[in-house]
């Protein structure tokens, strides 16, 4: 939410300057210390409204350089400033004469002045601003042998009211309103420093807060009048805050970044960018952040148009409080901008409208945060809730897995699970066989969580009371047929169930990848066995066995299906050929478990940070030696 603070005196050279009721309310002298038109030497002529003084370069009157010269100063004139009676003053080291609208009205320097300075004359006179338009010309000639001052070469020039004897002074209900409506956003900023400290995740409420003392620092540089008893306090606190607004627009960007997307929109670095760009000037230099801050308002007015209208937005309960305090405040920043540069002198006598667009966003913010509050604590207990399924998930899933490996002559056996974010349901299990070989069950459960564990808690339980002398297609059968009798609403299970000995491996799948054999002898890598329905479906199902010949060196991989769908930063997929390219580099490794820490870190290489999706389950089998006679 962004703010544009009243000039003393707006638009400033080489367009016209515009004098209104609100900068002399406000100021009460306006000192024309802005950039004039000015040419050098001396015409005659130059003092008339009609000369073309459109080539003149631009001069701040107090840099000018010695010598003769001419400046000129364009006006415009709201209705309810002209005709009225100002003081004309002046202060100049040297001499000056003073046209309005092409009449004398002040001669200093060439004839004796009323009040008189070493070094510096001073002059006054009461003028009318008679007319829309009007100019300001000033001969000046500064003594070449005068002594240079400290703040300049040239003059000053300022308008002020006519002082009234015996003025009331300001009412205190006015001072009371005022230092209620200061305190607003600094109790807002507070309040919202103390939210920010009990959720940090909530970043809105940060930057909230350094939008609202932002605007409390330009509540002061408006009111410096009232505050500070000195001239000097009130001028330096002007100087310090003349990029308050540039600061208020980029917190008030931020704040509704953090409270309505996710992710941020990369547009949030250009505001930024052009931020850091446009605070320094003012202080650096003499330039008018007033058009700065305004394109800087209209660009976030147009990308908050932009995302609403496009969706880009996350739903949050209350939003529309916010965004229609946000809109109230957008219509306060306009109607500011039209009383700024004159077009509209007040609203409803009030000049200061972008006071009530601080009091719409505290009103916003705060049903917003009567909404969400309640709200918060119901997700607050849910998240706790889930969190303890998934760690309960976690652990039986864990607890379905073998504690270690078996131990059998001429076959080394390594495992692992790298577990995601979301639990999953892989399972693997080993068991050995009356000849000496080992069957091994490897599958994966639909689903996440809970459910998951249900689906490898039942397959567990029916692979541990068959015997391992079975072949691996009477199994899925009979498990197939079980888990269909328990009626498991959308619930299956992929399932490969694999008889390994030194010489040979024969398996059956049920909708689990292909194994991966290795073979020592070429480096060519084989696929055994795919297809079938996951078991539990109610469709009768008929599961094929697939043999393969070992041999000393093989090498058998079961892989979930968690890595072939891996996925890059990019979004891009490993994919089955990337899983046997990352197989054939890991097979020269010598034994099973550095196997596995190398498919480990292809793993880690590929994902590059991004976060893992779905568990990554591996089993390596290795044949060690020639095979024995069984």
């Amino acid at each position: 939410m962004i703010f544009a603070t009243a000039l003393s005196l707006v638009a400033q050279e080489p367009r016209p300057a515009r004098l209104q009721a609100p900068s002399f309310e406000q100021n009460d002298e306006i000192a024309m210390t802005y950039e004039w038109r000015y040419a050098p030497g001396d015409e005659a002529g130059r003092e008339a409204p009609a000369y073309d003084d459109s080539r003149w370069s631009l001069v701040k009157p107090m840099l000018a350089p010695p010598g003769v010269g001419w400046f000129r100063r364009h006006l415009q004139v709201s209705p309810t400033v002209s005709s009225k009676a100002l003081a004309m003053r002046i202060t100049a080291p040297g001499a000056a004469r003073v046209y309005l609208d092409g009449r004398l009205v002040m001669n200093i320097g060439e004839q004796p002045a009323p009040l008189e300075i070493p070094g510096t004359r001073r002059d006054a006179v009461l003028v009318r601003l008679d007319g829309r338009h009007l100019l300001l010309a000033v001969r000046y000639v500064y003594p070449l042998n005068a002594p240079r001052l400290k703040n300049g070469i040239g003059f000053t020039l300022s308008l002020a009211q006519q002082p009234v004897v015996n003025a009331p002074p300001r009412p205190d209900i006015v001072l009371t309103l005022r230092g209620a409506v200061l305190a607003l956003p600094i109790f807002l900023a507070l309040l919202h420093i103390v939210l920010f400290s009990f959720d940090p995740r909530a970043k809105e409420n940060l930057f909230y807060a350094a939008e609202m003392f932002t605007f409390a620092g330009i509540l002061v540089r408006e009111y410096r009048e009232d505050l500070f008893v000195t001239e000097a306090q009130r001028a330096l606190f002007d100087r310090l805050g003349r990029g308050l607004p540039v600061v208020a627009i980029l917190f008030g960007a931020l704040t509704y970044y953090a409270l309505r997307t996710r992710p941020w929109p990369k547009s949030w670095r250009l505001f930024v960018a052009a931020a850091i760009v446009l605070l320094p000037l003012p202080y650096l230099t003499n330039v008018n952040l007033e058009y700065g801050w305004m394109f800087l308002f209209t660009a976030f007015i147009v990308d908050v148009v932009r995302l609403e209208a496009g969706r880009h937005v996350v739903e949050r309960k209350g939003a529309g409080f916010y965004l229609a305090s946000f809109a109230v405040f957008c219509l306060t920043v306009a109607l500011q901008i039209f009383v700024n540069f004159g077009y509209l002198d007040d609203i409803a006598g009030v000049h200061e409208v972008y006071i009530f667009g601080i009091l719409a966003s505290a009103v916003g913010m705060s049903l917003y945060l009567a909404s969400t509050l309640g709200q918060s604590r119901i997700h607050e207990a849910e998240n706790e809730r889930k969190t303890r399924e998934l760690t309960h998930a976690r652990e039986l899933q864990l607890s379905m897995l073998p504690r270690e490996m078996p131990s059998v002559p001429d076959l080394d056996v390594a495992a692992s699970t790298q577990t995601a974010a979301e639990v999953g349901g892989d399972y693997y299990d080993v068991k050995r066989a009356g000849d000496g070989a080992l069957l091994f069950a490897f599958g994966d459960a639909t689903g996440h969580g809970l459910s998951a564990g249900i689906v490898v808690t039942a397959a567990k339980a029916l692979f541990t009371s068959r015997t391992a002398d079975e072949s691996p297609r009477e199994m899925l059968e009979h498990c197939h047929r079980a888990m269909a009798e328990m009626n498991l609403p959308t619930l299956r299970m992929c399932l490969t169930l694999a008889r390994v000995s030194p010489r040979a491996i024969t398996a059956a799948s049920a909708a689990m990848p292909p194994l991966l054999i290795s073979r020592a002898a070429g480096g060519d890598v084989e696929e055994l066995g795919a297809g079938g329905l996951p078991l539990g479906s109610r469709i009768a199902a008929r599961y094929e066995e697939r043999s393969a010949a070992l041999a000393a060196g093989d090498t058998i991989l079961f892989a979930s299906d968690g890595f072939a769908e891996l996925t890059d930063p990019s979004g891009r997929q490993l994919g089955y050929d990337g899983v046997a390219a990352s197989f054939r580099r890991a097979v020269t490794a010598s034994t099973a478990s550095e196997v596995i820490e190398r498919l480990t870190a292809d793993v880690t290489a590929f994902r590059s940070g991004r976060p893992q999706d779905d568990d990554i389950t591996f089993v390596v089998v290795r044949v060690n030696q020639s095979p024995l006679s069984m």
